[in-house]
């Protein structure tokens, strides 16, 4: 077939594109497309399954990339190499030693009671005591007149109390970790969550990925399962046990370096890892099909190559660059943050970075710049340079869901290119065959020729943006639509940019480009309004959703 053949017919090349290392390449758009589109269809294709990160696939879509970047006569970044490994965990889950007995009652994993995803794996047989909402201040102290619990097993409200637990309060999932810190400082040996004096649902009790433990085992259980403890077993020992474990996998950055002896580097970026065969965060549920990533991020990654190639041919001297494609970004952008957070290179040298992340789906000439606001010089730049056929609109914050933010965390100037989601986002069919390769060589046109205007120049004013707050919000009922906002959008409401299949949204009607106004009568005049308004809403929940269709004003009731 003809991904196999590609890349067949590329290994076979390997001696040779060694040899012709530093060669010229042909910029005409011809060269260029055809480059774009090699690049797309290898790394998209079948024999690099998905690219997931931690997998064969990525790591032999790794080799690929070092291979172009020494055909372009870049130098290894990382003492000598190309690749930076790291590690990272994989899911939770759950081992054979998870049970609870109250004398001599055992109860049900996952019906009676479930593991939370911040326990230590530990085993504790103990006298249990009911802490309420486990809080100690001033205003409300539930341990003042409880007597010592250490060594004890704490049964706890998982929510905050009723006078508390309203809009502009601090949410209830953030105070978890402070009433486990109040636990753990006392010295309790493990703490039961209960739901029993709040008008709120459950929380969510699915594991994710593994994070920090708390240091003693935390469960959550059913309401009946602290009735029969406060009825019938309140001297009795509980013996518990919880039991998570994850795999940790290895991952890799690819990076090459050009030095031009200046000051300063750009660094030019976008991720090479995809979802395999999906599972986690497809938007196909159920399907175990190979998820190709061609614009997300084999695009990208192909735009990476490409500048690889250019800017070390161009007469733009003035900074030094780096071209790196970063793994794991699917798993929550942990490649560029352990790159920034690694001494591989000086940050503070580094002027600005530009992230290529799905750069393949142009359509009308629209495209995305998130970041605008990063830096006071991108405004004119942008301007100045952008194509008459682009549509370009503006996005200042320097947050998102893309490798750019670790950059922007570290104060460092940063542009995302960026064409849009569209229906075959996380889904089998983001194939190689649906790239606009014209319109990918015009964005990265595009982007050399802002990087043509700024050469030269002092390195870049760096400028925070405000709609940092939006990315520390967290929900805490579990609510959710099942929507991904435009957050480019400049208008009243909140723009709706993907629907996400088999959820609320999409079951109720709603549409992309739809545009949120009131949820339950309350105006959503921006992202952050309806955020603050989905955190106190509840699984569950019906609400009335207002929303601007074309010209049309409707309602839509949405079961959460």
């Amino acid at each position: 077939m003809l991904y196999k053949k590609l890349l067949i017919s590329f290994i076979a090349l390997l001696p040779l594109q060694l040899v012709l290392a530093q060669s010229n390449f042909s910029f005409s758009p011809e060269a260029v497309e055809e480059r774009l589109r090699t690049d797309v269809y290898t790394l998209a294709s079948e024999e690099f399954e998905g690219r997931e990160s931690g997998t064969p696939g990525e790591e032999l879509a790794a080799q690929y990339i070092k291979e172009r970047m020494m055909e372009a006569g870049l130098s290894p970044l990382f003492d000598g190499s190309f690749i930076q490994n790291f590690e990272f965990s994989g899911r939770l889950e759950l081992g054979d030693e998870n049970f609870l007995v109250i004398g001599d009652q055992d109860f049900v994993l996952e019906e009676d009671f479930f593991v939370l995803p911040n326990s230590e794996s530990k085993r504790v047989y103990a006298q249990g005591v009911y802490a309420g909402f486990g809080l100690s201040s001033e205003d409300h102290d539930d341990y003042r007149n409880l007597g010592p619990v250490e060594g004890k097993i704490l049964f706890m409200e998982f929510y905050l109390p009723e006078e508390m637990d309203e809009r502009g309060t601090p949410l209830p999932m953030d105070m978890i970790s402070h009433k486990i810190d109040i636990a753990t400082e006392k010295n309790a040996a493990a703490i039961i969550f209960v739901n029993t004096k709040s008008w709120r649902n459950n929380p969510p009790l699915r594991l994710g990925r593994a994070r920090e433990t708390a240091g003693i085992p935390i469960m959550f259980a059913r309401d009946e399962l602290l009735e029969f403890w406060q009825q019938n077993a309140q001297e009795e020992y509980l013996f518990l046990s919880t039991d998570l474990h994850s795999k940790t996998y290895t991952s890799m950055n690819v990076a090459g370096y050009w030095n031009n002896n200046a000051d300063q580097t750009i660094v030019i970026g976008g991720h090479f890892d995809h979802l395999g065969y999906g599972r986690s965060g497809s938007r196909s549920p159920g399907s175990d099909e190979i998820h190709f990533g061609a614009d997300d991020n084999a695009s990208g990654t192909a735009g990476v190559l490409e500048a690889a190639r250019y800017l070390p041919q161009s007469d733009l001297t003035s900074n030094n660059y780096i071209f790196i494609a970063f793994g794991a970004e699917e798993k929550g952008l942990l490649g560029s943050r352990h790159f920034t957070n690694s001494d591989a290179y000086d940050m503070e040298q580094v002027n600005y970075m530009f992230n290529y992340d799905m750069i393949g789906r142009m359509e009308e000439g629209n495209i995305t710049l998130y970041g605008t606001g990063t830096s006071p010089q991108w405004e004119s730049t942008i301007d100045n340079n952008s194509p008459e056929a682009f549509n370009i609109r503006k996005s200042a914050s320097g947050m998102g869901g893309s490798d750019h933010t670790n950059f922007y965390r570290k104060d460092i100037p940063v542009i995302f290119f960026f064409t849009g989601i569209h229906d075959d986002y996380h889904r089998p069919t983001d194939t190689p065959d649906k790239i606009n390769f014209p319109a990918m060589a015009d964005i990265l046109s595009f982007s050399f020729d802002m990087i043509a205007d700024l050469d030269g120049e002092e390195k870049l004013a760096f400028a925070t943006t405000p709609v940092e707050r939006r990315g520390q919000q967290r929900r805490g009922s579990g609510a959710t639509l099942g929507v991904m906002p435009d957050h480019a959008w400049e208008g009243q409401g909140v723009k709706i940019l993907g629907i996400v299949e088999d959820r609320p949204a999409q079951k109720a009607g709603l549409q992309n480009g739809d545009v949120i106004v009131s949820i339950n009568e309350e105006t959503v005049p921006d992202i952050q309004e309806y955020m603050r308004i989905m955190n106190g809403l509840q699984a569950g929940q019906k609400v009335m959703v207002g929303l601007v269709r074309e010209e049309d004003v409707i309602e839509k009731e949405v079961e959460l």
